[in-house]
């Protein structure tokens, strides 16, 4: 059997194209309500221990699923989306998605695996080994989605296939899941877990056989020499010790200073991430910056990207419109916030896109 072939995505070729993103809504996932107390959400995965659904003799931590974000906003209709998920063990995959999120019409949801080692109860230096174990071991895969007129084009970087070892190890590194191991092997509730990710990447398989693009193997071409330092944030953060969403802003801001330079704004969710680079009154941003509700964000990012849009139709504004990347995350995306956040994800990836005053207002 040949093998699928790639489509190699080079940084210049993306930067060199005419696209502009509307708004991109990304989700930094730690798998719970970090910052407010590691309390239990959608992003929690079956069976892990939180403050709210902590393991006990009768209930083992979590009982559901880890819900799905990504692969169903490809089937909403919309005229023009970028959706993909991130790993930032993954550098050049992560950053070549943020720029071409970026340079794509439309609007974009990333979700990106974000590391929280108080939450998940590891060593701090374990950090990018446990989120480079969990793409490898077929938990947190790499994909992404391209929409063009309703019709999504699936298509893939690396894990979609369960490595049981590696996926037992995966678990055993974090405190999360301990009492799976200890003081006996809960076989049955270990199985679960790998079935549940399992059928998960059956059906994202079916999903890139069935909606595939010509080439499903995306790989980003990235110089990380050759980029501009990031100058969106300042150095030095309050996150915790090998937190990954510290990897996560690192990663991001450098990947949008290549295509958006200064001309940006970024709208931030209540999260971790928002109090830890807004203390005593002292934002670490060094572009505008909207702090605003768990449930709101998506909603404020929408509508700071489109009163441009009118601004620039109606003669009123002669400059750029900026880019603009609203952050959610410690399950603001998950449930508080989410009808917000499917809303205005459809409103700039179609409205937006078909309304004949705001179309080609860049």
């Amino acid at each position: 059997m040949s093998q699928p072939e790639r489509n190699i995505i080079k940084m210049e070729d993306l930067l060199a194209r005419d696209g502009k993103n509307n708004v991109l809504f990304f989700n930094y996932d730690n798998e719970a309500f970090m910052n407010t107390g590691i309390q239990e959400s959608g992003a929690t995965p079956p069976y892990a221990s939180t403050t709210t659904g902590p393991a006990g003799e009768k209930i083992p931590g979590k009982v559901g699923v880890k819900q799905d974000l990504v692969t169903p906003f490809a089937f909403y209709g919309s005229n023009a989306l970028f959706l993909a998920t991130l790993n930032p063990a993954y550098p050049n995959d992560f950053m070549g998605k943020i720029i071409e999120a970026l340079k794509t019409n439309g609007s974009s949801f990333l979700q990106a695996y974000s590391d929280c080692m108080r939450g998940w109860r590891h060593a701090a230096e374990d950090a990018v080994k446990i989120s480079k174990l969990a793409t490898d071991c077929g938990y947190w895969p790499l994909y992404t989605i391209r929409v063009t007129d309703g019709m999504p084009k699936f298509s893939y970087y690396r894990g979609l296939d369960i490595d049981k070892d590696k996926f037992i190890e995966y678990l055993k590194s974090m405190g999360r899941f301990r009492h799976l191991f200890k003081p006996k092997f809960m076989e049955k509730e270990i199985d679960e877990i790998i079935f549940y990710t399992e059928q998960r990447n059956i059906k994202l398989k079916g999903l890139i056989e069935q909606f595939g693009a010509d080439k499903p193997i995306d790989i980003y071409r990235i110089n990380r020499k050759a980029l501009e330092p990031q100058t969106h944030l300042s150095p030095g953060h309050g996150l915790c010790p090998g937190c990954g969403a510290g990897m996560v802003l690192n990663q991001m801001t450098t990947a949008a200073t290549q295509v958006a330079g200064d001309n940006i704004i970024y709208v931030n969710n209540t999260s971790c991430s928002e109090v830890s680079t807004s203390k005593d009154n002292v934002s670490s941003w060094r572009v505008p910056w909207v702090h605003h509700l768990f449930e709101s964000g998506a909603t404020v990012a929408d509508g700071i990207s489109t009163a441009y849009k009118i601004l620039k139709a109606k003669g009123l504004f002669d400059g750029e419109v900026p880019y603009v990347i609203h952050i959610g995350g410690d399950g603001s995306t998950y449930d508080i916030g989410f009808q917000f956040l499917k809303a205005a994800l459809i409103r700039t990836s179609t409205l937006v896109e078909m309304h004949e005053y705001l179309k080609n207002q860049k």
